[in-house]
């Protein structure tokens, strides 16, 4: 029994043994951990502002959005599968870090707010089981609306924190949302001195009665905002600009179915010393009288922007944009420039673009019933201009030649003659006109007869070429599609080599030198053999590729394939019995 006692005794001061190490090297473990734990905390707490910044951009993307486009247009981060409630939540869970985390964060929750109506991720599903308020008797109750109860706990905590308040730039809300809540919007608006844009309900616009107190909330409390829009009913509001009283920093503005006059939008936009960015549209009165020079008068002049889009003006015609691109200060800020359904036809397009040296976008969009004009005018011409949305439509679609081809052919030929030199973007609605500017029929590169010389007279001159001078993105769409077809257009190649989509491919030879060829002929032969792993002549079929060029392939010669006889230029370096042996995995041999 005391032997037996003596073992168990052993092996129990064994086992308390190996707990005691393994609880030992836990510790140490759980020691180390915690000492890199809090090393790491300290080097984290300790990186700039700058490092900061850049992490958290990644964190919530859409918290960059500085657009003054409303929630619908501007998914920043839903293209890519992300969502924008999620990221917002990462971002709030990073502000809890430490405290040096806490003040950037805070910048990027609170500069840029959006308020999405749902998740978009599968978290929806769930969520939206939760906010129903399903009791005993009611099974089917309806959801919450969870964008208003954002709004208003968003409402709550800028109203109680100043500092939170002054750090709002951007307000975005759902349609539906900012619609229904006009009261919780109009109190969460009044706490934002600082705002610059914020999405608000379609009655604002127009000076409707519902939203009377709204508006009155955004002009005495935000004095900052940089876009606004006026539409039919507000005609009374747009002539209050010009008292100068309130949004004076407005960069975009709207004008849409209004209807003053002439002296009274001069005045209110003379009054918006940084606007750079109008839209007018259906302004059936607006006539080349307003983008006349100024006179001697008590009238401004109309002011010089960057952006200017013009949308069913038909009064208004090539020679008052002229004649306000005549003005130095207006002639050297316009950057872009918009037009649809106006009176501004494109075979006046010429006279816009000399007068523009600075245009980078130019955008026309017409319906044309008669054929272009005869004799042509000259052809488009600018050195900056690199997108051109070229939209020219048919009134019927059922005639013979349809008058839109016409103008076509008037953009194709301007085009060719490379007037257009920076060009990088074209949209078209021609669905064919980028197969005309690839199968130009190319210019032969030689030509020989069977004894190497020049085969009679020389060829007439080919059409002119499109050879732009970097890559050029034709767009093409249809009246029946609903996506553009991307065709991309190479630079032309070096000189001394055909014109085709594939510089590098070699040139066919098919059967054009012979036994008693001139050595010239052979030499200029010389570089395209070699591509083809000899240094002589050899036969090919020549197969048109599709794009206006050539692919040369080779012939199957029988002899090269039983592996005897003479090859037809002499033997070559490598091969066996004077022939050259390819692998079967090399790149010369196209059909393996």
């Amino acid at each position: 029994m005391k032997f037996l006692k003596h073992i168990r005794g052993r092996s129990k001061n064994k086992n308390a043994s190996a707990a005691e190490q393994s609880q030992g090297l836990y510790q140490g473990l759980l020691a180390s951990h915690s000492t890199q734990s809090r090393s790491w905390n300290k080097r984290a707490a300790t990186l700039p502002p700058k490092v900061l910044r850049n992490i958290f951009s990644f964190v919530c993307p859409h918290a960059l959005d500085e657009t003054y486009d409303s929630l619908e247009q501007s998914m920043v981060d839903g293209e890519d599968g992300g969502c924008m409630l999620c990221s917002m939540r990462d971002l709030a869970n990073c502000a809890r870090v430490c405290h040096g985390w806490y003040g950037v964060a805070q910048d990027f929750l609170y500069g840029s707010i959006r308020i999405d109506a749902v998740h978009y991720c599968e978290l929806e599903v769930t969520l939206s089981e939760k906010r129903k308020q399903r009791s005993r008797f009611n099974r089917n109750a309806e959801p919450k609306d969870a964008p208003q109860q954002r709004l208003q706990l968003l409402c709550r905590t800028v109203r109680e924190t100043q500092r939170l308040a002054l750090q709002v730039h951007l307000l975005k809300l759902p349609y539906m949302t900012r619609e229904t809540s006009k009261v919780d919007l109009a109190r969460t608006v009044s706490a934002l001195p600082n705002l610059r844009y914020v999405d608000l309900p379609e009655g604002v616009y127009s000076d409707d009665a519902a939203c009377h107190a709204l508006r009155q909330e955004v002009q005495a409390r935000c004095p900052d905002l940089r876009k606004m829009r006026y539409i039919a009913g507000s005609e009374h509001s747009l002539s209050l600009l010009a008292s100068g009283r309130h949004w004076q920093h407005l960069e975009r503005l709207e004008l849409a179915h209004l209807d003053v006059e002439p002296a009274t939008l001069l005045q209110a936009l003379a009054f918006l010393p940084t606007l750079h960015d109008l839209k007018m549209s259906h302004l059936e009165w607006l006539d080349d009288s307003v983008f006349s020079p100024p006179r001697t008068g008590p009238l401004p002049a109309f002011p010089a922007l960057q952006h200017l889009t013009l949308s069913d003006t038909p009064a208004l015609t090539a020679t008052g944009l002229t004649a306000y691109l005549s003005r130095p200060e207006t002639r050297e800020a316009l950057t872009s420039l918009r037009l649809s359904n106006t009176g501004i036809q494109p075979q006046t397009l010429h006279a816009v673009l000399a007068n523009a040296p600075r245009l980078t976008l130019l955008s026309i969009t017409e319906i044309v019933s008669r054929s272009f004009p005869i004799p042509s005018p000259p052809h488009l011409a600018s050195a900056s201009l690199q997108t051109l949305h070229y939209e020219i439509t048919s009134a019927t679609q059922h005639s013979l030649h349809p008058p839109a081809s016409s103008y076509y052919a008037y953009l194709v030929s301007s085009l060719q003659a490379n007037g257009l030199s920076a060009l990088r973007e074209l949209y078209i609605r021609d669905p064919t006109l980028a197969e005309t500017l690839l199968l130009v029929p190319p210019a032969p590169a030689f030509s020989f007869n069977d004894d190497g010389i020049n085969a009679g007279p020389p060829a007439p001159p080919p059409p002119p070429v499109l050879r732009p001078l970097h890559p050029l993105n034709i767009y093409t769409k249809g009246l029946d599609e609903l996506e553009w077809n991307l065709t991309t257009l190479s630079p032309a190649p070096a000189p001394g080599k055909r014109a085709s989509l594939s510089p590098q491919r070699p040139v066919s030879a098919y059967k054009l030198l012979g036994a008693g060829a001139a050595p010239s002929a052979v030499a200029a032969l010389g570089s395209a053999s070699t591509l083809w792993g000899g240094a002589a002549a050899r036969d090919s079929v020549v197969v048109g590729n599709g794009f206006g060029g050539f692919l040369a392939v080779p012939r199957d010669d029988d002899a090269s394939a039983s592996g005897g006889g003479a090859g037809a230029g002499g033997a070559s370096a490598g091969g066996r019995g004077g022939l050259a042996i390819r692998k079967k995995n090399s790149r010369q041999d196209l059909w393996r």
